[in-house]
């Protein structure tokens, strides 16, 4: 079996702690994260960037770390992150990503578009974003490059907030893909009404009779936010308005592990100024004894915040900070690695997989010759739906130890010391593979002679990849 095939542990099944709009709050150790704050044991919440894997602003080294996809009951495989991607982070003792689930939101067809920035799928809304200080600004991938590309009957993956709008719950997009086929298990998420003999989550309703039910011991009730995964062949063609599905697996997601310190984030709703609480993500925080950044920030429905918190036991969580992120005040995106596919007449170029708009970017520390391929570099700007458009470009050595960039051709491949050799145009490196590398649009018995791009850090003198993708 190929590495991106391969079956990953479910050892981070172990915890009650239970993920938060996509991403599972996992058991693990204490560490910063890279991110200068309190302790963290989990981070939950939107990719803003690379070089470390960078989520909501703070750094996270995701080198060893193995990121991972469950795409059927109890079956994950490895995959990668990508900007506007909802994630999970699993952090060692050390403060270093061990795992990175990327669970999208909503997977399946869409049902209807409803206007120039909304449609539905899966009895649920989906909304598009366009203004920084409501959140991240909904990106697009798969072949879709702005909303209107969206079609009816479209499969596409979803990963978003749940946001309350009137009395009801929109889920606003962080990252929309348009799948090449049809998903082998659907995917919704939602907040469990009408819990009898079955329930609904917005306009679906759930048979969960023959579900499994996680984390074991679980019991719904009205008011959850749950995960669901059901095959396409349950899906019964809607009724009116109600779209009816029979669950094969549920995920309650709480938050009851005590001894678990969160980073999440979300859009606010249901602020409560007297009691000081407000939901994020379907969950109650308390926000009492929290600090709350920047400095004046008066608290509202609907604006984007990070919260670290502690959980209370009885699934709401206690925080202890809060802090508002906008585009106004702080950095949409930030990148750092070798530029690729660089056009001097657009100044595009792509940086770990991100396109880059740099044509109106100050350059800082570059050669006189401006920009070039393999050159390493930091980027930071605000984000586009299909990238960064780049306000600086900072040209630097590469740092010892960070994650770089090679593009070559293939051979000398050993299966069983799971090495290659790498032909780049500045002469032949060796490249080392694990159970951890991502493998894109090619596979073991594939690489020889294929055109690869290579991204991993170097150990002595070997280029440990974390993913090896086809560029022929």
């Amino acid at each position: 079996m190929t590495p991106h095939n391969k079956n990953i542990s479910s050892a981070w099944r172990c915890l009650a702690a239970a993920f938060l709009l996509g991403g599972i709050a996992s058991c693990g150790g204490v560490g910063s994260g890279g991110s200068g704050m309190s302790a963290d044991n989990v981070a939950d919440g939107t990719v803003n960037g690379f070089g470390s894997l960078i989520v909501d602003g703070a750094h996270y080294d995701d080198r060893n770390a193995s990121v991972v996809s469950e795409v059927a009951p109890g079956s994950d495989v490895l995959t990668q992150a990508r900007l506007g991607h909802r994630v999970s982070v699993q952090l060692d003792a050390a403060g270093v990503a061990s795992t990175v689930r990327v669970d999208e939101t909503l997977t399946g067809p869409v049902a209807s578009i409803e206007s120039a920035s909304q449609f539905s799928m899966l009895g649920q809304t989906v909304r598009v974003n366009s203004t920084g200080t409501a959140g991240p600004i909904t990106q697009f991938g798969g072949g879709y490059s702005q909303a209107s590309d969206v079609r009816a009957r479209d499969a596409v993956s979803v990963h978003g907030l749940l946001v309350r709008q009137g009395t009801s719950y929109v889920f606003q997009a962080t990252r929309i893909d348009k799948l090449a086929a049809a998903p082998a298990y659907l995917r919704a998420t939602g907040i469990v009404t009408n819990l009898g003999s079955t329930f609904t989550l917005g306009a679906l309703t759930v048979d969960a009779g023959s579900a499994t039910l996680l984390p074991a011991g679980s019991t719904l009730a009205n008011g959850q936010v749950v995960t669901l995964l059901a095959l396409p062949a349950s899906l019964q063609t809607p009724t009116h308005t109600t779209w009816r599905v029979a669950a094969a697996q549920l995920r309650v997601q709480s938050a009851r592990d005590t001894s678990v310190y969160y980073r999440i984030s979300g859009s606010i709703s249901q602020l409560n100024t007297q009691a000081r609480t407000f939901t994020l993500g379907g969950v109650t925080v308390g926000y009492g004894a929290a600090s709350v950044s920047p400095a004046g920030t008066v608290l509202a429905d609907g604006l984007y915040a990070v919260v670290h918190a502690t959980a209370s036991g009885d699934g709401t969580l206690v925080a202890t900070s809060v802090t508002v992120r906008d585009a106004g005040s702080d950095t949409e995106a930030e990148l750092s690695g070798n530029i690729s596919a660089y056009d001097a007449s657009s100044q595009h170029f792509t940086v770990r997989g991100v396109r880059v708009d740099a044509g109106s970017a100050s350059l800082e520390g570059c050669p006189t010759g401006g920009l070039a391929n393999d050159l390493y570099v930091k980027v930071e700007g605000r984000v586009s739906p299909t990238g960064v458009v780049a306000s600086s470009v900072h040209c630097e050595g590469e740092p010892a130890g960070a994650t770089v960039q090679r593009q070559g051709v293939a051979s000398s491949v050993n299966p069983v010391a799971r090495s290659f050799t790498l032909t780049t145009s500045s002469g032949p490196i060796t490249v080392q593979w694990s159970d951890r590398t991502y493998f894109e649009g090619t596979s073991v018995s594939d690489l020889p002679g294929r055109t690869v791009e290579v991204d991993g850090s170097f150990v002595n003198g070997v280029l440990v990849a974390t993913k090896i993708q086809r560029e022929d």
